[in-house]
């Protein structure tokens, strides 16, 4: 009886497990066969074999609790996995297997740190549930239908899906850290996508909620989602409920590497969990319902038309059925306080309704400001092209992008209700969160414009006169090198002779309004005082009137600036060729043709500015000439090194000396060669005279040092950025 053998029963999971290790499956075909036809000495003899192979004990435990789980719809039953449950035939040895499964340890390790006799158990106890279940598919069928936490995880990685989508910025943001934390880690394994680890973790709490609250799948969407914030804020507590949730098995390929990391890293869990956390809050600012009613438990089916994707439009009427709703988007969002109060002659209850073509916001641009980064942190990009950040455009419906013909209604005071044509209806919240502010002070200034159209100019004024203080504040800074180059342009591209003011500015500025239009401080307000006096009933009244007058006046004022620093402005080559051409001696002439060869290649893309770059070529012609004179040489033969030994620069114990001694003493030197300093005609001693000139040091002290010394720091001094060699 004991010689005869069972055709071995086909399982699943291949010859290997996931570490490589061969699984004996011709062993556990037989053990399986055997149990099924109920043939206890062959069992007792096969569990034998069995339990000496930790291998073939894994699978085996593994082909137990997946078939448990076909049975049970995607959960674990308690005596599988709680020690004080009794209620079924789980021994202590399988208990502790399935929990380290499900926590996706190691199982190899876990079953080599049993015993023989306990691995048997665990096996004997397996066999047993395997059996039975197969018995109970065989007899009732699997029920195919989606289980608790196939639900959680399919609606968590959706949520998130749709937080990285609507926030771009953040979506970046944590998929560098993710690509660098995969990198580092490839041995784990973890998924490409961070995505679905996020909704791992996710899931994992709303399912352990689920189960709290009694929620079944059917009624799954009728869970109170923003009650996972506080478990997130603590990783310790999320991180536990990660390790005991049983994910489906087929999401096994993220469900093992993420775990097993989470466990291993504090700062991984820490990260899954902020993004987790900020993706749980976003749903919970835009549950429709929760825009207009304070406390409102958010769930999911409130949140169902955006976590599916659903676009289609919706009643915005408030009726029995509300229609979708959607929140006022405010990150990046600036508006000020209105300047004036409510509109007198209305009573204070009064409810407006505003036809407006589009509502003009100012918004920074946080993909902009991402890309500004990398360009600047990419030492390949010589001349780097930052973009505009800060930017005004109109608002745009969320749920659909369109940005005109909206009704605004609401009574002064109130949070925005702006209704789409796409049928969607845009609300700010009714708490004291940013949304909410942005939507009150909106609808603010809706209303003021909405009873006296001139509103629109008045409330620029207050814009106008900051801008111009701003303005006198910086050209009296030790910083201030002359305006702008990007607002030179505009001024000077604005024709002011002109009557129609907002046409020259529109001009100059060529709007792309609705969509967004990026600039400096001075475009956004020229452009906002264009949007403004465009319109008639603005642009006739008085304080229309009054900011075209500020605005020629600053305008005017800016042009006469911009006039006063375009010397600044000239390219450096230009500068130095101007000082050549103003003649000399022939080795003054040399020492000018030296010095344009070795620095022109450096300078020919340079402006003036400071003047610091061609004060120093001016210097360096200058030195070669006073030193080839005294030579008797040419200036070819003059060094760098022979200037800088003329200028004490570098030295030990020259370079402490005053700086204002070093033009005095290059005086005395060109007198000696028969120059006369008070000269007007000598371009040499004009020269001479131009670098004994103090300019400021540096924007941030008082100090001043001669032209000289300041310019041949910039281009030949050891810390030069130009480095200058010939």
């Amino acid at each position: 009886m004991g010689t005869h053998q069972h055709e071995p029963v086909e399982l699943p999971g291949g010859s290997t497990d996931t570490d490589g290790r061969p699984v004996d499956q011709q062993l556990l075909g037989e053990l399986l066969a055997a149990a099924i036809k109920g043939c206890s000495g062959c069992v007792d003899r096969l569990l034998g074999q069995v339990a000496a192979d930790s291998v073939c004990v894994a699978r085996l435990v593994e082909l137990s609790r997946l078939t448990v789980l076909r049975v049970y719809r995607g959960e674990l039953p308690s005596f599988m996995t709680d020690d004080d449950d009794r209620s079924g035939p789980g021994s202590a040895e399988l208990r502790r297997l399935v929990r380290a499964v499900t926590a996706a340890e190691p199982l190899f390790e876990e079953c080599e740190q049993l015993t023989v006799a306990e691995r048997r158990s665990a096996a004997s106890t397996a066999l047993e549930l395997l059996v039975g279940h197969l018995v109970v598919a065989n007899d009732g069928g699997l029920d195919t239908a989606q289980t608790l936490s196939q639900a959680c995880f399919g609606l968590s990685a959706l949520m998130v899906k749709w937080w990285f989508e609507t926030t771009p910025f953040a979506a970046r943001e944590f998929s560098d850290l993710w690509k660098e934390r995969t990198f580092a880690r490839r041995e784990v394994g973890l998924p490409h996508d961070a995505t679905d680890a996020v909704g791992l973790l996710l899931g994992s709490v709303l399912h352990h909620q689920a189960i709290q609250d009694g929620v079944s799948v059917e009624r799954i969407r009728g869970l109170e989602f923003a009650r996972a914030v506080p478990v997130l804020k603590d990783p310790e507590q999320a991180g536990s409920i990660l390790r005991a949730f049983v994910a489906p098995p087929e999401i096994d390929d993220i469900t093992v590497p993420v775990k097993r990391l989470a466990r291993a890293d504090a700062d991984f869990l820490a990260e899954l969990c902020h993004v987790a956390r900020l993706t749980v809050t976003a749903h919970a600012a835009d549950c429709p319902h929760g825009l207009r009613q304070a406390e409102h438990p958010c769930t999911l089916a409130h949140r169902a038309a955006a976590i599916d994707g659903d676009t289609r439009a919706h009643v915005a009427a408030p009726t029995a059925e509300e229609g979708r709703r959607v929140a006022l988007p405010y990150k990046g969002y600036r508006e000020d306080e209105p300047v004036e109060g409510a509109p007198d002659g209305y009573p204070e209850d009064h409810t407006w309704q505003i036809n407006v073509r589009w509502i003009l916001v100012e918004r920074w641009d946080a993909e902009v400001s991402r890309w500004n980064e990398v360009i600047s942190e990419d030492s390949s990009i010589s001349e780097p092209n930052y973009g505009h950040e800060n930017g005004l455009e109109a608002l745009a419906c969320p749920a659909c992008g369109n940005q005109e013909s909206h009704l605004v209604e609401g009574r002064w005071g109130d949070p925005l209700t702006l209704h789409c044509r796409c049928g969607v209806t845009v609300m700010s919240p009714l708490d004291d969160t940013a949304g909410s502010e942005l939507g009150r002070r909106l609808i603010k200034r809706l209303i003021l414009c909405e009873a006296d159209p001139a509103y629109a100019a008045r409330r620029l004024m207050p814009q106008v006169a900051e801008y111009q203080q701003q303005e006198t504040r910086d050209r009296t800074a030790r910083w201030y090198n002359g305006p702008d180059n990007e607002d030179v342009a505009l001024v000077e591209a604005i024709d002011l002779t002109g009557a129609d003011l907002a046409q020259a500015l529109t001009a100059a500025l060529r709007p792309k309004l609705p969509k967004r239009y990026g600039g400096r401080s001075l475009s956004l307000l020229l452009l906002q005082a264009a949007h403004a006096l465009s319109t008639p009933g603005v642009k006739d009244s008085p304080d229309g009137e009054r900011l075209e007058s500020e605005i020629r006046a600053l305008v005017t004022d800016l042009k006469e600036e911009s006039d006063r620093w375009a010397p600044t402005r000239q390219p450096v080559l230009d500068r130095l060729r101007a000082w050549q051409e103003q003649g000399g001696p022939g080795l003054w002439q040399e020492a000018w043709a030296r010095t344009l060869e070795v620095t022109g290649h450096r300078f020919d893309r340079h402006l003036v500015g400071d003047g610091a770059i061609s004060d120093g070529c001016a210097g360096l012609t200058l030195a070669l000439y006073l030193l080839a004179r005294e030579a008797g040489t040419g200036v070819d033969q003059v060094g760098v090194d022979d200037v800088r030994s003329l200028l004490s620069l570098g030295g030990a114990g020259d370079a402490a000396k005053d700086p204002a001694e070093i033009p005095r003493r290059w005086g005395v030197r060109l007198k000696a060669l028969g120059h006369v300093l008070d000269a007007s005609g000598d371009p040499v001693i004009q020269m001479w005279r131009h670098l004994c000139t103090e300019r400021p040091a540096n924007s941030y002290s008082d100090r001043r040092e001669p032209a000289l010394t300041l310019g041949l720091e910039t281009v030949l001094g050891e810390r030069s950025y130009y480095g200058i060699r010939f």
